[in-house]
This record gives structure tokens, C-alpha cells and sequence, in this order.
């Protein structure tokens, strides 16, 4: 962080209905973070959409309650009125691993406009405003691979029938469409006993929820109740951990998750790839 940058005011803050926040001055930074103050009779969870747009391109989504306990596993701080867009991991052992993610907004990036859009249902009287921590960009050698690389976050949801084993639809995955470099998967389940990966035939991570848990707190993350990650990046560096099944690298890729009883789950990513593989 070099500086922390006020953003301008969010147009069409409303009971219900989308906000909207041109975040074009920060063109020329590296966008590290985005912190976002709420008042009025609003909560996180009356944020039912977040999308951040590059170049008109949806390369964040998420949902406020979804955010906030993302943040929680990662160790943040518990706050009922800020909510954070965190673009690094403040946790990794590696500079690398922990900028890489951050976005480079500089005009070699190739990004020309950045949008946040905020969809908010049920508030009364809401207020929202932010600020934005960003770093100028840098031409050091040691960070050239990391450099344009984005941390995606998409979303999708997936139905389960009954208590059994089943192949999620991750977004990205399949190799055969281009595939992805996942550093992180997250399910938002009530139900998920365990969850394994599969690369080439090959079983890679096979762990109850129990397990899972376990292998993190000793990586200082702090599990959440509904939420189940697959966390290849949990010791906090980058090189040889990231889960990646894009085409070139593996010909097959399937994610699997159990489940003691049917609901629908919300599967969401993130992943480091450029804009230009969006």
C-alpha cells in the first residue's frame, strides 16, 4: 500500500436496487484493496451482488454475506459496518504470493475502465461509501510473472439431489474450455462431509471436512460455519501449489464434494489468470 484513495460518491444508493461507483481515477495504480463503509439500516447481507467490471468484463462476484465469511476464514477482522474487496493475501509467506492477485490498472494492463457495481435489496436509508488501497506499478523483474495476473472470482450454484458424492460444476474447470489456476474453491454448504480433486485420474486431495479444517487452522485460516474450502494455497505461497487444470497442463479435471443431505450450494472461485484469458 502506498496510498489510500477516497473513492468518489456511489450513485443510486437505494433501498433496493444496484449501486454503481465509476472507479476510473485509480487507473494508472495497482488496486490492492477495496474498503467499503455502510450506514443507515444495512447490513452485509442485504448486499446480494457484487460484481467488479474491467473493461465491461464481470472478473469479481461475490455477495456480501458470502465476502464476509471469506474474510473471516482468512483471519480478517469482524466489522458490522465494512466490508472489504481484499485483492491480495495479506497471510502469504512469498511477496509474490501475497501481491499477486492485486490489479494492475496501469496502461500496459490493457484495462481502460473499472466499474463497481453494488446490488443492495431490503436496506432503509442506506449509505455507502469506500476507499481504495493502491501502490504504483512496478517493472522489477522478480515480479514480471505475476504482474498482469488477476484473481477471478466467479460464481455458480448447483443443486444437490440427496446425500451422496457428486462432480461440481466448478466455474472454469473443464481443461477441453481453457481450464483455470485456482488458488482457492469455495463452497457454501451446509451439508459438505468431504471433498476431493482429481487430475488426470489421478485422486490429488481427499479429505473429510474435519481433515480439511484441521490442515488449515494449523496454516493460521479460521474455518467458517457453512463454508468448505479447497485451499491449495493455504501455506501461503504460490510455486507448485496453485490448482491448475488449464488445457496444456492436464487433460482432465474433476472436483468432487459429499454431502450428508440435498440443498443447493454456491461454488465460488478464485482464480489467478490475465484479463485477456477471461
Amino acid at each position: 500500500m502506498n496510498k489510500q484513495i477516497r473513492l468518489d460518491a456511489f450513485q443510486n444508493v437505494a433501498n433496493s436496487g444496484v449501486a454503481i461507483n465509476d472507479l476510473n481515477k485509480l487507473l494508472g495504480t495497482v488496486l490492492e484493496k477495496l474498503t467499503l463503509v455502510m450506514g443507515g439500516t444495512f447490513t452485509k447481507a442485504m448486499i446480494t451482488a457484487i460484481q467488479l467490471k474491467a473493461n465491461g468484463k464481470v472478473i469479481w462476484e461475490t455477495s456480501g454475506s458470502r465476502l464476509d465469511i471469506v474474510n473471516l476464514y482468512n483471519g480478517g477482522a469482524t466489522d458490522a459496518t465494512i466490508l472489504k474487496l481484499d485483492f491480495m493475501d495479506r497471510r502469504a509467506v512469498t511477496v509474490n504470493a501475497r501481491q499477486a492477485g492485486a490489479i494492475d490498472l496501469s496502461a500496459a494492463s490493457g484495462i481502460t475502465q473499472l466499474r463497481l457495481e453494488i446490488t443492495i435489496a431490503g436496506a432503509t436509508n442506506p449509505t455507502l461509501a469506500g476507499f481504495a488501497d493502491v501502490s504504483p506499478p512496478t517493472n522489477d523483474p522478480s515480479e514480471s510473472g505475476i504482474r498482469f495476473l488477476i484473481k477471478r472470482k466467479h460464481a455458480a450454484t448447483y443443486v444437490v439431489g440427496a446425500a451422496g458424492e457428486f462432480a461440481l460444476p466448478v466455474p472454469h474447470l473443464d481443461p477441453a474450455g481453457g481450464g483455470s489456476n485456482y488458488t482457492r474453491i469455495c463452497l457454501y454448504s451446509a451439508n459438505c462431509t468431504a471433498i476431493k480433486t482429481v487430475r488426470d485420474g489421478i485422486t490429488e486431495h481427499e479429505l473429510t471436512k474435519a481433515q480439511n479444517e484441521a490442515a488449515q487452522k494449523d496454516n493460521f485460516k479460521v474455518p467458517q460455519t457453512g463454508l468448505v474450502v479447497f485451499d491449495p494455497v493455504q501455506t501461503g505461497t504460490l510455486m507448485g501449489n496453485t490448482w491448475d487444470t488449464r488445457k496444456g497442463v492436464v487433460g482432465s479435471a474433476q472436483f468432487y464434494a459429499t454431502f450428508s443431505a440435498g440443498e443447493t450450494v454456491t461454488i465460488e472461485t478464485e482464480e489467478l489468470i490475465p484479463l485477456a484469458s477471461y
